[in-house]
């Protein structure tokens, strides 16, 4: 195997540890959280306990976007989240662990698509008017889950810019070597 070929271990490479920490750990919380309210009515008996833990979760935290299922721009979210973030998920961790550098072009769709709907979410939230929600939500219980939203709009920020950069150097480098 020659040296180019070799694989960087993800340890000598902590951005992409970072990464893929990220996608992996989103992969069960998206499984086993998020899209639970997508589910087809013949596997609820089988995801009770997923679905009672969904609505203590509703109940506890108060998000109204978990909360109200007549919201259909957030069912939207939910959907894209099961038929393209999930499945993007595994190849991009895949594509982490084994160094592809095809990965950062993907990266950057997922975190631009991830911030414009995260965005959407925080407006309402802290924005909205008591009649936007489905049941009342105190101002320290929209603080709470402003907290746990903004983690998901900040770190895919982190990954567009890095891996935009990524991207243009992969572009400079193939521009260079044609000039030569």
């Amino acid at each position: 195997m020659s040296a180019t070929s070799m694989r960087v271990p993800l340890t000598a490479r902590p951005k992409d540890l970072a990464m893929f920490t990220y996608f992996v750990f989103h992969i069960p919380t998206t499984a086993l959280m998020d899209i639970v309210p997508l589910y087809p009515s013949f596997i609820v008996p089988y995801v009770q306990p997923l679905i009672q833990f969904t609505e203590y979760y509703v109940e506890t935290y108060r998000d109204p976007f978990m909360g109200d299922r007549s919201l259909v721009w957030f069912n939207t979210f939910l959907h894209l989240e099961a038929l393209f973030q999930l499945p993007l998920f595994f190849y991009l961790a895949w594509a982490l662990y084994n160094n592809k550098r095809s990965v950062a072009l993907w990266i950057c769709v997922y975190s631009a698509h991830v911030i414009t709907t995260v965005l959407p979410c925080l407006a309402t939230l802290n924005l909205g008017k008591a009649s936007d929600f489905p049941f009342q939500i105190s101002d320290s219980q929209k603080m709470f889950l402003t907290s746990l939203y903004t983690p998901w709009l900040l770190f895919p920020l982190w990954m567009l810019y890095e891996c935009f950069h990524r991207v243009r150097s992969y572009e400079q480098g193939g521009l260079s070597k044609k000039k030569k």
